[in-house]
């Protein structure tokens, strides 16, 4: 399908939905509402809303979030409605379909023509790339759409344009691009703003695009809602309302600094010297942001935050502390209160600034984004971390011996075959379609991957959950077959894993059943696979399933079928971090996805990290003839630190290829470790005594950490990768904190550059070089 034809189509169901809304609509004004009423409506409008989005419609999403805002409060309150929400609501919907009127319009008699275009968009013609036109030309803006750089220049357009949408394999020709921008906006005042699009989650490509000063860039596939919004804002700016701080200082000196400093700043402040009529000052006020002192008579700060913080509606807005204290223990009891950021006074006047705004831009993006930041923007299903929630809390209660729960997990194609993400979307909205018609109300559904959905199932016995696997597998072959194209062949597999709480990682049954319907799917099985089943099919009459997996991985080990993948961290010099996984050639599956975990199970720890440690070693030795300076980094299990040889197995190894241990750094796994750390000391201190730096992984860069860390005396951590994505402010405390204990900090390895937030990049000794997609 082509991307006008797939906008055109959303158009054509927006209509759809917007006529069934309507058909539903006269009960509503009636003033007697009814649950079946009510919610038919509601569901109509959540389609609608869910379609605009996909079509970039904002216009349409505001009116029909309106629309369902009044109809839940007043629903969910147990009330009818009164004359004024009916008078509303009516207003809404006539405003509704003169909007949706007006699109059909625009799309009729839009125009072309040069001196009208509001945009221009250098694109490379891909389908994805007309669902992008068509929802700009949605919105009532023109668009022109070319494909070089020379018709970028020759346009008669370039100089009035808006906005200049450009694919980043155009990036090269960006310096000139800007030079003609500047010297036009010395000239006529008027500069077009780029945005960027990337098919590619490529760090290299995103830092040349900032270091080009553009700081917008999406990558593929779009979210066309929030690319709209962008453009709407430029195109279409509307005037912003002044940002609030309330300021609560007992001293009027600095209260007033601070007040001078905020309105010069373009803020609008209010500050108060009683503490204790903070609540009142908020409530009438309504700030953006909060800025408190610490230490104030009848209330200090600290229990300030935790009466805000006690109200909800007040949970959206920031806290910062503005203090001449200077003890970390009191700055982190601070922020353990509810705060969310701690300035030492004196303070630069940018540094306040900075945070003051960079906290209210934050809060206002979560505040907005609300439930929509746990939602597949591209599907409308839950997200993955969604489900992961859910797992946890389904293991947490209390168990009920009359239900058996289960993660289904269905996968539509190999994770290292997916480029055509949109043929991949379009095939889980069809087949969620259908599984949802069978799922129960407690069942839980989410998009896990670009090619797989993940479902939490609760029946009353394993045989409902088996039968209900089997349901799956039949409607979502049966709709695959009538969806079958040359892009996709209609493969999919069924993986099933049950929750019997064996494992103290809740992940690891979400990745059971993953890994059940990978297998699943490249074996192309009937039905559905259980994660049991995998090892059932591979064990013969004389061994059991453990015992055949025991033998194969000790195999692996005496005939070196366990391969190392290599990834470079860079820095001053740089680091090659040697992974251990089974060949492709072996039967190995692995527990959790863990090599280790499956090491432990079948007691080879300790021979996989002698086999880890000569492999390493090996690898140093070759690089020490070639004059690299290159460091080694080798994971090593936490059961190291029980075993009687390791120690003496590395001295051995080292004496017989004549090296030092210097070069070489080892990896453990510090939640691992934390079950004994008298014995991790002792097994750190003895690599440090060899010239082997010592690392820990997991890090979880809280106070407790940073003590472990200080008690061990490591040389360095990988954050926990929940990290990845911190703010500036914690990831600048991360920093300072590891680096006072003279450790280094090397990031732990992710598949692509966005799952890192771009700040690491600075406060990082060690980043990773390249990435998989």
């Amino acid at each position: 399908m082509s991307g006008e034809n797939e906008n055109n189509q959303l158009l054509h169901l927006l209509t759809e939905n917007l006529q069934q809304l309507i058909s539903s609509w006269p009960i509503l004004p009636s003033g007697i509402w009814n649950a079946s009423s009510v919610m038919t409506a509601l569901r109509h409008l959540s389609e609608l809303t869910r379609k605009s989005r996909q079509s970039g419609l904002i216009g349409v999403t505001g009116i029909t979030q309106a629309i369902d805002n009044i109809i839940t409060n007043v629903y969910q309150n147990a009330q009818q409605p009164d004359p004024v929400d009916i008078d509303r609501l009516n207003q809404l919907l006539n405003d509704l379909q003169q909007k949706i009127q007006s699109i059909q319009q625009q799309r009729d008699t839009a125009t072309h023509e040069q001196h009208d275009v509001d945009l221009i968009y250098l694109h490379n013609s891909n389908p994805s790339d007309y669902v992008i036109i068509e929802a700009i030309q949605n919105n009532g803006w023109q668009v022109l759409s070319i494909r070089n750089i020379e018709e970028l220049f020759e346009s008669n357009s370039f100089e009035q344009t808006k906005v200049i949408l450009i694919d980043t394999q155009y990036l090269e020709s960006v310096d000139q691009v800007n030079q003609v921008l500047d010297q036009l906006s010395e000239e006529k005042n008027n500069r077009s703003e780029l945005i960027f699009l990337t098919p590619d989650c490529d760090i290299e490509i995103r830092l040349q695009v900032l270091r080009t000063g553009v700081t917008q860039c999406f990558t593929k596939p779009i979210n066309i809602n929030d690319l709209i919004l962008s453009i709407s804002k430029i195109v279409s700016p509307q005037h912003e309302p002044s940002k609030r701080v309330l300021v609560v200082e007992d001293d009027e000196s600095q209260a007033n600094f601070a007040t001078v400093l905020l309105n010069k700043g373009g803020l609008k402040t209010l500050s108060i010297t009683n503490p204790l009529s903070v609540l009142d000052a908020v409530q009438q006020f309504q700030p953006d942001l909060i800025l408190m002192d610490l230490y104030m008579p009848g209330a200090n700060g600290i229990e300030l935050t935790q009466v805000i913080r006690e109200k909800v509606e007040l949970m959206p807005i920031p806290i910062v502390f503005l203090s001449g204290e200077d003890d970390m223990e009191k700055k982190l009891l601070a922020l353990n209160s509810g705060a969310d950021d701690f300035l030492t006074k004196p303070v630069r006047p940018q540094h306040l600034l900075a945070t003051v705004k960079t906290r209210i831009s934050r809060a206002e993006v979560v505040f907005s984004a609300g439930s929509k930041g746990y939602t597949d923007h591209t599907t409308g299903l839950a997200i993955r971390k969604i489900l992961l929630r859910s797992l946890d809390c389904s293991t947490q209660q209390t168990p009920n011996n009359n239900n058996t729960q289960s993660i289904i997990s269905v996968r539509f194609a190999d994770p290292d075959q997916h480029r055509h993400s949109e043929i991949y979307t379009a095939l889980l909205l069809k087949s969620v379609k259908v599984v949802n018609a069978i799922l129960d109300a407690n069942d839980k559904i989410a998009r896990t991957s670009v090619t797989s959905i993940g479902m939490l199932i609760v029946r009353e016995n394993a045989a409902a959950i088996e039968q209900f696997s089997d349901t799956i597998y039949k409607l979502i072959k049966e709709t695959l077959n009538k969806l079958t194209t040359e892009s996709h062949s209609g493969k999919f597999g069924i993986g099933l894993a049950y929750i019997d709480n064996s494992q103290e990682d809740t992940d690891a049954y979400l990745l059971q059943a993953e890994t059940a319907s990978l297998n699943a799917y490249r074996q192309q099985v009937g039905g559905y696979l259980t994660h049991k089943d995998q090892t059932e099919v591979l064990h013969t009459e004389e061994t059991s399933p453990d015992q055949f997996q025991q033998q194969q991985f000790n195999n692996a080990l005496v005939t070196n079928l366990i391969e190392f993948k290599e990834q470079a961290f860079s820095a001053t010099n740089q680091i090659i971090e040697l992974t251990p996984r089974p060949a492709p050639a072996t039967d190995i599956i692995l527990i959790s996805d863990s090599i280790f975990l499956t090491a432990e199970q079948y007691k080879l720890s300790d021979k996989l990290d002698q086999y880890i440690c000569q492999y390493g070693l090996n690898f140093l030795g070759k690089a020490a003839l070639t004059g690299s300076a290159e460091k080694i980094l080798l994971p090593i299990s936490a059961q190291a630190i029980h075993s009687d040889t390791f120690i003496n197995f590395i001295k051995s190894e080292l004496r017989r290829l004549q090296l030092v241990g210097t070069g070489l750094i080892m990896e453990f796994n510090l939640p691992a470790l934390a079950k004994d750390l008298k014995k991790a000391r002792y097994l750190l201190g003895e690599l440090s005594s060899l010239g082997i730096d010592t690392l820990l992984g997991n890090f979880a860069c809280n106070e407790t950490a940073y003590k472990v860390l200080a008690y061990l005396n490591a040389d360095g951590v990988r954050p926990h990768f929940t990290l990845l994505k911190a703010d500036y402010e914690e990831i600048n405390d991360i920093a300072t904190q590891i680096h006072s204990l003279n450790a280094t900090i090397i990031l732990p390895r992710v598949d692509s550059f966005d799952q890192v937030s771009l700040y690491w990049s600075d406060a990082a000794d060690y980043v990773q070089s390249s990435y998989d997609f």
